[in-house]
């Protein structure tokens, strides 16, 4: 237990240490020289101890926010390209950057594998039915891929070699010759 005598922080560090207390408390009951002198030793080396620490902190410190301010002026004044802003400017894109436009190729269908699916299968009710056999096939594989494979008129389009707006036109009409054909 510390003395509570002491009221400097430093010296109440060093005697909680229990070798240094233990120093202490025979100083205090017999004085003698030879004590007083390892007592002082061992306050010195503690004090260095202390003075090092307390550099290296504020060395570590200073340096790691110089570090983390540079790097941020780097970062600010060398954008990359791929984080850059893809929008050209255009608030209501969706995508905020180029790299979210990479387009991951094992995630994407492949031409075969939609080829081989009809629309017609996942089609119960007769009347509708009937109305899909009516589309041309280009019309029921755009309206497959649209809606049972979910995919955008944008990607439809790059997988058929066609613009997007042949794509929408051609969805537009199918539905609508479905719609027609339902209602009659």
């Amino acid at each position: 237990m510390v003395d509570t005598q002491f009221k400097n922080p430093l010296l109440k560090t060093f005697l909680e240490e229990h070798e240094h207390l233990e120093l202490y408390h025979q100083y205090c009951s017999t004085p003698n020289e030879w004590l007083r002198k390892l007592i002082d030793e061992r306050f010195i080396q503690f004090y260095i101890r202390i003075r090092a620490i307390a550099y290296f902190s504020k060395i570590i410190y200073f340096t790691a926010r110089h570090f983390d301010m540079e790097s941020r002026k780097y970062e600010k004044r060398y954008v990359l390209t791929l984080d850059s802003s893809g929008s050209n400017g255009n608030k209501n894109d969706c995508i905020s950057t180029l790299k979210e436009m990479i387009v991951d190729e094992s995630a994407s269908i492949q031409i075969h594998e939609w080829m081989n699916h009809d629309l017609e299968q996942y089609i119960q009710h007769p009347i509708l039915y009937k109305a899909i056999q009516s589309l041309n096939k280009r019309q029921q594989q755009i309206l497959y891929l649209s809606y049972v494979s979910n995919i955008s008129d944008t990607e439809i389009s790059k997988k058929l070699n066609v613009t997007q707006q042949a794509i929408s036109k051609s969805k537009n009409k199918a539905l609508a010759k479905v719609r027609r054909l339902i209602n009659a």
